[in-house]
């Protein structure tokens, strides 16, 4: 058994076999010094994208306009690496490129300074004073880059998974589900073909019923065999649904439809809810958990579309599961484009959850690099890893090539 897992080992027995600070056994479980975080990094990167990704409310990224991420590299006293990730997409959430690399730099990382990777919830209190989240969650898309390094770290240092530290994994495999971007119905139809392992699809639609229609209509001359997860993106106003509505009736391949509505408009959700022949699913208009009893408590949605990012870390995103499962309400899991550091955070979450569709992690469909390595898949199906942490390596010169540069 190496140094660092010996130590986890005694701590975690605790009374005399804790390690005080400076390396010494002490009675009061102390964690020892050499796992105390020296230094953070953030790290601004372009990651370009093979196709045009297009949604209800804009353009994810294209060929010529790479996607804004941000990487976290935390470093302990005793050289251990971890890695956490986030993306910015302002069209989608207030979070830019240039908001989310400020708040960390100058407002989390210092936090983590000092601290061992197994303090996540004091990490995430004084994260919450610092930016309050008022209304919902604040600044939740950098609070969780900061807290799936910490993760990593974590279970870097104690020998195992990340899922481990979740309780587990219900599986040995993640099923993906890839996205249809918004473009003409043959182009749409043509996606779905280049997929064949793929069963399930979240087909992205603009808030034009006629062409919506004949969307789907394409796609399903194309792949009858398939699940159709419908997705809004906010793209349809409440008095102008009820006729899509009434044309989705005659398809029996939809399993959901999400966030067909503005994320702020909470009647207009359960308005859509009531008038559906299919599920209901809220994706921007419920961000945590506290948002997840409100929408149990108005009866505005039947589902609720989980995200790590929007939730502010892994740890409040199975906060949401399990709020929402004590509501009575159905799980989802999906990402935001998420490249290989918060692609895989995703993956161990939902390996531990039961959700009622494979997850949308649609990065390896339209990433031309992951920024990760070791993610091991077969078709749209991702192992779990076993090696500790988040289980993947992350290439820091093809990282320090991809650097923006954001003041």
């Amino acid at each position: 058994m190496n140094t660092n897992r010996r130590q986890f080992t005694q701590f975690l027995a605790g009374g005399s076999c804790g390690l005080a600070a400076g390396g010494s056994l002490s009675a009061a479980g102390d964690q020892p010094r050499g796992w105390r975080i020296r230094k953070v990094d953030v790290l601004p990167v372009g990651i370009h994208f093979r196709s045009t990704f297009r949604i209800g409310v804009g353009t994810v990224g294209t060929e010529s306009k790479p996607g804004s991420y941000v990487l976290v590299r935390a470093e302990t006293e005793d050289g251990h690496v971890g890695w956490g990730m986030t993306l910015t997409i302002p069209a989608w959430s207030y979070e830019t490129l240039e908001a989310a690399v400020g708040t960390l730099r100058h407002h989390l990382a210092p936090m983590a300074i000092g601290r061992t990777p197994f303090e996540w919830n004091p990490l995430k209190k004084q994260m919450d004073e610092a930016i309050r989240p008022a209304v919902s969650n604040g600044a939740p898309f950098s609070k969780s880059a900061l807290e799936i390094a910490f993760l990593d770290l974590a279970g870097q240092i104690a020998g195992v998974p990340l899922h481990r530290l979740l309780g587990g994994k219900l599986r040995d495999t993640v099923e993906l589900c890839y996205a249809v971007s918004i473009d003409a119905p043959s182009a749409m139809a043509e996606e779905v073909t280049r997929w064949p392992a793929c069963r399930c699809f979240k087909v992205k639609v603009a808030g034009d019923a006629d062409e919506d229609i004949r969307r789907l209509e394409a796609i399903l001359q194309a792949r009858p065999d398939i699940d159709i997860w419908l997705d809004a993106n906010q793209s349809y106003q409440p008095i102008q649904l009820e006729r899509f509505l009434q044309a989705l009736r005659d398809i029996d391949n939809i399993r959901c439809f999400e966030q067909p509505v503005r994320s702020e408009d909470w009647m207009g959700m359960r308005r859509a809810r009531e008038k559906s022949a299919y599920p209901v699913a809220i994706d921007e208009g419920c961000f945590s958990s506290f948002d997840v009893a409100r929408v149990a408590e108005m009866r505005a949605a039947d589902l609720v579309v989980l995200k790590v990012a929007k939730s502010g870390g892994v740890t409040n995103c199975a906060k949401s599961a399990v709020v929402s499962e004590a509501h009575g309400l159905g799980l989802l899991g999906s990402g935001l484009t998420d490249a290989g550091v918060s692609l895989m955070a995703s993956v161990h979450l939902y390996s531990t959850l039961d959700l009622l569709l494979p997850p949308e992690l649609n990065g390896p469909q339209f990433l031309a690099d992951l920024l990760a390595e070791d993610i091991e898949m077969e078709g749209v199906h991702v192992r779990v890893p076993e090696t500790p942490g988040l289980g993947i390596r992350v290439p820091e010169e093809r990282v320090r090539e991809s650097l923006l540069d954001v003041a």
